[in-house]
């Protein structure tokens, strides 16, 4: 999003709110927090996401000004304007999601009677260009409307920079910067138990920058859920048991809200905590020691964010949350209402909720009435259970369905996007031609052509002259594209000592061993490559490919390869020494073939068409079929 954002949290009628908890002690009818959390399955919470999911991918759907029934007015007389509804429901929608991840009611609804409140409080900040709870009324501006603003910003969480409702929920639950660690206030009023209705404001104005940037308000403090309807020993952020880690990020810090009926909040000063990670047993401890705004926190606040006693950790270090990835909470030194020590424990184990998906291509040559698939590494079923979509920024020139097949429709350049949430968009830029029947792939390789072309194998240094001679540029490139599309992740490279050409693949393939130079300081690279070079190289590429495998899986590598003794050839005696065991194995492994009549042809041209079939073969040995 790239807009500087700003949150501030609620700083004024904590006296009156901390000082008025209600007894939370009638349990017998009402929701249990903690057996939600802890019995629930990672099911039921993506079934309630898709329930509660945002109007896009991305949150850029509220950036223009189509989104009021009544445009605001930033010149006097002012006007708070009026959003519509649908917008209002999006921000509604996030505000619940977050309430039941959390195990409490997710049944909040708009307080209509408070619409023009929130959206005066947040005409104020726009016109001042400033976020308080406490404005000064800005020039012009009667004084009747401003008391009305000023009622809605001394009640609310604000925001400012952020471009939609929902994404504005999102940032108020991670709360975790050094102006909010200490509270995580707006945190807390969102999954305050007793909160049943609140309101939105949202007023965009023109940065001092020139560019669009909103002001939003969110009624934080509704308390008008019986007591009685939820019952809790604690209110975490992230709950117990399972977790979806699109909440919560790695540098987030951890709220523990104790229900105050239960735990004495006046006796704070034994109170630590100690965080595990299951799987390697990394613990991280946390005491009153532990001050550090960037990295590890504690504190324990008992200030009136509804839930007036709240643990605040956050462990430094860690960078994600693998799928399954679970942490043991430990809280010792609280006192309970009796004036006994106890503690308390849980376990969180985080999933995602929409799995990441990534496209195989980032290129593509096309020709005029073309059809093709776009693949990914997780599949067509992955592909169609995330939600994920594509789209055409050019549908007339190339188009394409959400499950990512396109048409070449006519000439031009069009770039298809994929789009998923929680989730940076990811483009492949095509480029369509008119047909040329002169310029197209054998017959006996149309197949593998379109299979190499779906799985993003058939760069565009190698669509084109397919009959023609495979040069060692050209296979350097074609290479280091498999092993990366294979394995998943960009190679190292370093600088070469060619004086001949300056390639960041040639530099990747010399790095792990793909290719060598043809002297310590050229690399040759339009020189062709023979038969049983390409054998040589082609072993290169399946060491290197199991290597990269087994150290990602840690296991051995099954390429799937069966191999069986080849008979020797009839021109055995004109394979180089030094090819030889390699033009054995690679035919051995079904990489290359012989030419008839019992021969190899070890100095015969590996052509372009040939090497995007061999690298098709290579990659189906290498990726299971999805």
């Amino acid at each position: 999003m790239g807009k500087r954002r700003t949150v501030v949290t609620v700083t004024i009628l904590l006296g009156l709110l901390s000082a008025t908890v209600p007894s939370v002690s009638a349990e017998s009818n009402s929701q249990s927090v903690q057996a939600i959390t802890i019995n629930r399955s990672k099911e039921e919470i993506i079934s309630k996401w898709q329930q509660y999911k945002p109007m896009g991918f991305t949150f850029d759907y509220m950036e223009g000004k189509d989104i009021y029934e009544e445009q605001p007015s930033l010149t006097a007389p002012f006007k708070a304007g009026k959003l519509k509804q649908a917008y209002m429901q999006d921000g509604l929608k996030a505000l619940n999601f977050v309430r039941y991840a959390a195990g409490l009611p997710d049944d909040v609804t708009l307080d209509m009677s408070l619409e023009l409140q929130e959206q005066t409080g947040a005409l104020i900040n726009a016109l001042n260009l400033q976020l308080s709870h406490t404005p000064s009324k800005p020039e012009g501006m009667d004084e009747e409307q401003y008391q009305l603003g000023y009622a809605g910003t001394s009640s609310s969480n604000l925001y400012a920079g952020d471009p939609t409702l929902y994404s504005n929920v999102l940032g108020y639950m991670a709360d975790s910067d050094p102006s909010n660690i200490s509270r995580v206030g707006h945190r807390r009023w969102i999954i305050n138990p007793t909160m049943k209705k609140t309101m939105f404001g949202f007023v965009q104005t023109t940065s001092k920058y020139g560019y669009t940037y909103p002001y939003a308000s969110l009624y934080a403090f509704n308390r008008e859920r019986p007591v009685s309807e939820v019952s809790y020993t604690y209110v975490s952020w992230p709950s117990a048991g399972y977790f979806p880690s699109e909440l919560f990020a790695p540098q987030d810090a951890w709220s523990v809200s104790l229900n105050p009926d239960k735990y004495d909040r006046t006796r704070t000063s034994d109170i630590r905590v100690t965080l595990t990670r299951t799987s390697d047993q990394k613990s991280w401890s946390f005491d009153p020691t532990k001050t550090d705004m960037e990295g590890r926190y504690f504190n324990v606040e008992t200030g009136g964010y509804w839930i007036p006693f709240s643990i605040i950790f956050r462990p430094e270090g860690i960078i994600s949350f693998p799928e399954n990835e679970q942490f043991h909470v430990k809280i010792e030194g609280l006192y309970n209402k009796g004036g006994s020590e106890t503690s308390l424990s849980f376990d969180t184990t985080f999933f995602p909720l929409v799995q990441p998906i990534k496209i195989r291509n980032s290129f593509m040559l096309l020709s005029v009435g073309e059809q093709l698939q776009l693949k990914t590494y997780q599949g067509s079923l992955a592909l169609e259970s995330s939600g994920a979509a594509f789209g055409s920024d050019h549908p007339e020139i190339v188009s394409v369905d959400r499950a990512g097949h396109l048409k070449a429709l006519k000439t031009g350049d069009a770039e298809i996007t994929l789009n998923n949430y929680f989730q940076i968009p990811q483009s492949v830029n095509i480029h369509v031609e008119a047909p040329n029947p002169a310029a197209r792939v054998s017959k006996w390789a149309e197949g593998t052509y379109r299979a190499a072309k779906e799985n993003g194998i058939v760069t565009s240094m190698l669509d084109h002259d397919y009959q023609q001679a495979m040069s060692r540029i050209e296979f350097a490139d074609a290479a280091v594209a498999l092993v990366e599309n294979i394995y998943g992740q960009p190679l190292m490279g370093m600088t070469t000592p060619f004086t001949d050409i300056v390639d960041d693949n040639i530099g990747k393939a010399l790095k792990n061993g793909l290719i060598s130079g043809t002297s310590a300081t050229t690399f040759s690279p339009w020189q062709t490559i023979s038969r049983q070079e390409a054998a040589s190289l082609l072993i290169r590429l399946v060491n290197k490919l199991q290597e990269l495998l087994l150290s990602a899986v840690g296991k051995e590598s099954d390429s799937g390869a069966a191999q069986q003794r080849v008979p020797t050839f009839a021109d055995d005696a004109g394979i180089s020494a030094w090819a030889k065991p390699n033009v054995y194995k690679a035919v051995e492994l079904g990489l290359l073939s012989g030419v008839g009549q019992g021969k190899f042809d070890p100095r015969g041209q590996l052509t372009v068409e040939q090497t995007i079939a061999i690298l098709e073969h290579l990659f189906e040995r290498f990726v299971p079929a999805s």
